[in-house]
């Protein structure tokens, strides 16, 4: 500003009321403290998505940690049922060995007569027990694969919501807050001006 725009300035600023002169500095420093506040607003603002966004990463990495328990489940039943069923195949198979040495040691000769088939009913039994077990043994693990890949479905919902709180937070400036704050301060204060100290 020139020095007779000063002076100019200067007498006009002189020449207004207590009150106007009191509305153009209140005018002002509501402004500043509008900037100030609008930058904080929009650090807080920032720093809470980006809370948000950890807070979401580690959610995900807890329900990946939770989906390996599953699989590592499946795996266990696995092997529980797989050694159920080679105990009773074990059971079965002795059971008839026992049957035929005491036929034998009674003398009864086996295939002829009522003594032909005397063992299809127990390897009937026995053949629905095992199917039964592969069954179960079937159910139990496919059940703790479904849940494992409903938590890798929502482990990656969580991994997207994440990204998103983070590009989210990254597009948060507190400097545009700042300049739309100053923008809208300075409107009062030239509205609070007299006509006469806007004229060039």
């Amino acid at each position: 500003m020139t020095t007779s725009r000063w002076a100019d300035f200067k007498a006009d600023w002189n020449s207004m009321s207590s009150l106007g002169q009191i509305g153009v500095v209140s005018a002002v420093g509501s402004t500043l403290q509008g900037i100030v506040s609008s930058y904080y607003a929009a650090q807080s603002a920032k720093y809470k998505t980006k809370s948000l966004a950890l807070s979401l990463e580690h959610k995900r990495d807890m329900t990946l940690f939770n989906r390996r328990m599953k699989e590592s489940q499946a795996q266990h039943l696995n092997d529980v049922y797989n050694k159920q069923y080679q105990i009773a195949t074990l059971k079965a198979g002795n059971r008839e060995s026992t049957a035929r040495a005491t036929f034998a040691a009674r003398g009864i000769q086996m295939g002829v007569g009522s003594t032909k088939d005397p063992f299809v009913s127990s390897k009937i039994l026995s053949e629905i027990d095992k199917l039964t077990m592969n069954s179960n043994k079937v159910r139990a693990i496919s059940n703790k694969r479904l849940e494992g890949a409903g938590l890798g479905i929502q482990a990656n919902m969580l991994g997207v919501s994440a990204n998103n709180m983070f590009a989210t937070a990254s597009s948060i400036d507190p400097f545009m807050n700042m300049s739309s704050s100053l923008l809208t301060g300075v409107g009062n204060i030239i509205q609070s001006l007299p006509a006469n100290m806007l004229q060039a």
